[in-house]
């Protein structure tokens, strides 16, 4: 009953790979191998030399989380093992809308004008080389780089028929060129918070290895001042009004004590019961009055105070550096040739007779009495 039960299993597997006979294949037309994995490398090589460099920055953030209100109640959600994550914040703005931020077109046209200074190496900086500075909307256009007479003759001609004025940036009615530095922008900037732990992570990539780090300094420094704003603008609004109050507080303050004193030198050899009523009533306004200052402008400094408070402080954990090297390895785009043409071929020589006979049926499939006429 086993052996039935073994036999019947063989037979129906019905399609079985037999390795031997596929080795075979692989050393008899080694040849065939060595000439495609030969053809797939002097693509890579040639992939590899014409392909733009690029640099990549990483900057980590690492924000202050305030969340006073639940702390005991987050604390035992992280022992549970669920973790309290940012979206609780009762911020309508905080660090989780970071990667929504800098992909918006508000912020990225914010960046277009920003200045930026290419790369020089090192001994052109010891031998005087200066570097000319551009704007991210000009490098992001290629319109800094080095280009042949003829391309440059091109681009004169497409500027003198140019109708848009790219001089005002207005992030809801953009220009064609504006609108592609833009689309540049948002695939070269990419952002990514971790809800739980509140870490930053900033990465822009670029084809200039300084301008890629300036650019993230950027982005991380208006990222942090865009939240500083919202988090501080109750309390600057606050400051701002306590000031106007402690001003007019003040001048009511002069005013009164002015009225006062000339009231005082004025009466001062009148005993006159009215006289002397006049000059309480004025020295009661001067009271009242600088104690009404007094009181706003500690509310001034109280609020001013505040508006510290509320910023949240940032640590840079991995701050942006200069990259050394590029984030594209040309090496790496070799190898993956070489590997992708060595597994294509082998692929072809072991099961390519199957895919040849699996699409001659189906395209020509073999007629039903064809074989019983061939055999006749």
């Amino acid at each position: 009953m086993e052996e039935n039960y073994r036999d019947v299993n063989v037979e129906d597997e019905g399609f079985t790979i037999d390795w031997m006979e596929i080795l075979r294949k692989l050393l008899r037309r080694w040849k065939f191998i060595v000439l495609v994995t030969f053809i797939f490398s002097v693509l890579g090589v040639l992939f590899a030399l014409s392909m733009e460099r690029k640099y990549q920055v990483t900057v980590t953030l690492a924000p202050e989380m305030q969340n006073r209100a639940s702390g005991t109640v987050s604390a035992l959600a992280s022992m549970l093992g669920g973790g309290a994550t940012l979206n609780s914040s009762p911020d309508a703005l905080n660090i989780t809308l970071f990667p929504q931020i800098s992909a918006s077109t508000p912020f990225l046209c914010s960046l277009l004008e920003v200045p930026v200074t290419p790369y020089v190496p090192q001994p052109q900086l010891v031998a005087g080389v200066v570097p000319d500075t551009t704007t991210v909307f000009i490098h992001v256009l290629g319109r800094d780089k080095a280009m042949s007479e003829k391309k440059a003759r091109k681009m004169a001609e497409a500027d003198a028929k140019y109708l848009y004025d790219d001089s005002v940036i207005n992030p809801e009615d953009l220009t064609p060129r504006q609108g592609k530095a833009v689309s540049a922008l948002r695939s070269s900037i990419n952002t990514s918070v971790d809800n739980k732990t509140g870490v930053t992570t900033i990465v822009v990539t670029g084809d200039d290895r300084m301008i890629v780090k300036q650019l993230a300094d950027t982005v991380t420094q208006r990222l942090q001042d865009f939240v500083i704003d919202y988090r501080t603008k109750k309390a600057t609004a606050d400051y701002e009004y306590y000031v106007q109050l402690a001003d007019e507080a003040y001048a009511k303050l002069v005013k009164a004590q002015a009225a006062y004193a000339a009231r005082v030198d004025y009466d001062r050899s009148v005993i006159l019961q009215s006289v002397n009523s006049e000059r309480q009533r004025l020295q009661d306004e001067a009271n009242l009055a600088n104690q009404i200052y007094s009181q706003m402008a500690q509310q001034r400094e109280l609020a001013k105070g505040k508006i510290q408070e509320m910023k949240p402080v940032y640590a840079v954990v991995q701050p942006a550096s200069v990259p050394l090297r590029p984030a594209n390895s040309r090496a790496k785009v070799c190898i993956i040739w070489f590997f992708v043409g060595f597994f294509l071929a082998c692929a072809w020589v072991a099961f390519g007779d199957i895919v040849i006979n699996f699409f001659r049926d189906l395209f020509h499939p073999q007629k039903p009495g064809a074989s019983a006429t061939a055999g006749a």
